[in-house]
């Protein structure tokens, strides 16, 4: 018996593994003339790995925010979250910066001194990052989310530094299905109406950047989509013991 169980076992991961899992859908007209990112060495079983995006490369990844010295996410040294991490990107230039993650926080911390102009209310689960550009200044990444899709027009997210504003919506289709599936699986980040990016945080993870931006641009989006491919990845993974 228990080798018949152990085939059965066997025979649905080999089924499995011959699946290809479609990529996310990215408008159209946008994915014809994006440049990919391909997401290499992001392991589903090690959160605190480093990874790449294209040629950025995510590093020190370390859950907790032992390097924030004077920062704080929206001014608040001691934000009530159930998950905090921080890591760094690199370009590949000699640029480096930290990033500041945290998520499911309390809706109360998020009223005052926030820099960005959604609306925060009870019962969401909400993420925010948080780093500074030697070039653009301080960047704020928030989203609101109501956690499904039935729900979706109450998202919310944005990512700004007080002067540009990416606005940030949440996607459920993958690529060639009709229907969409009730929990996010990545993200576009829009100028106006114009995409200007896209990160699938599902699976290895991907992401779309317009081949056009500026280098401050494209490592500010970058740091962004990072932190919300980590924030993923570390989700439960992290107990309330853990926290600073």
């Amino acid at each position: 018996m228990k080798k018949y169980l152990l085939l059965i076992s066997l025979a649905g991961a080999l089924a499995l593994a011959s699946c290809s899992v479609p990529p996310m859908a990215v408008e159209s007209s946008f994915k014809q003339q994006a440049e990919v990112l391909p997401v290499a060495g992001r392991k589903t079983f090690k959160p605190n790995g480093s990874f790449t995006i294209g040629k950025y490369t995510v590093a020190n990844v370390y859950r907790g925010w032992r390097n924030m010295g004077g920062f704080s996410i929206f001014s608040y040294n001691n934000i009530k979250a159930r998950q905090q991490y921080q890591f760094s990107l690199q370009n590949g230039q000699g640029s480096e910066w930290y990033v500041f993650g945290a998520s499911k926080l309390q809706h109360k911390s998020l009223k005052d001194n926030t820099g960005v102009t959604i609306e925060v209310a009870p019962n969401m689960e909400y993420y925010a990052s948080h780093f500074t550009s030697p070039e653009s200044g301080q960047w704020h990444l928030l989203t609101v989310d109501p956690r499904h899709y039935l729900e979706r027009k109450k998202f919310e997210g944005e990512l700004s530094n007080g002067t540009t504003t990416y606005t940030i919506a949440p996607v459920y289709k993958f690529e060639g299905k009709n229907l969409p599936v009730s929990d996010i699986i990545g993200y576009e980040f829009k100028d106006g109406n114009a995409i200007v990016g896209a990160v699938q945080v599902i699976n290895n993870g991907n992401v779309w950047m317009h081949p056009e931006l500026a280098p401050d641009t494209r490592m500010v989006l970058a740091s962004a989509m990072a932190s919300l491919l980590l924030y993923e990845k570390l989700d439960e993974a992290v107990t309330e013991a853990a926290l600073n």
